[in-house]
């Protein structure tokens, strides 16, 4: 429940964390792989794992198969939660900036890998279409 101490628990923690701050700000330019968000932050694709991991078990970020990769996105109905909260704790309202988009930095090799595959759409029956 987006609304619950526990949630907001949750998100808190997922955020208190330097790398996985990192990855936000990427995530923010465009939707990534796991490949890209380490090549930029210079981790193992493992280490990286595990940060996406925590950002999208708090409901931060979600994935959409494209190809044979995991594209990561923020998940823009949780971030306006989350700054409807941060306004009732602080008496303020966090404005959410739209994503930046382009290339921002990403290296051409995996821009090109990242951005060049479609998403995967799934049937209800669990096949791929």
């Amino acid at each position: 429940m987006k609304d619950s101490v526990q949630w907001q628990l949750q998100v808190h923690k997922a955020l208190a964390s330097k790398p996985r701050l990192a990855i936000m700000r990427l995530l923010r330019e465009h939707p990534q792989c796991v490949n890209a968000i380490a090549s930029r932050l210079r981790m193992t694709q493992p280490a990286v794992s595990q940060h996406l991991q925590l950002l999208k078990k708090a409901g931060l970020i979600r994935a959409e198969k494209r190809g044979t990769s995991m594209h990561y996105m923020i998940d823009p109905e949780t971030l306006e939660g989350y700054g409807r909260t941060m306004a009732d704790v602080f008496g303020g309202w966090v404005k959410l900036t739209k994503p930046v988009g382009g290339k921002c930095g990403c290296p051409s090799n995996l821009l090109r890998e990242c951005q060049d595959k479609k998403p995967v759409r799934r049937t209800r029956q669990g096949g791929v279409s």
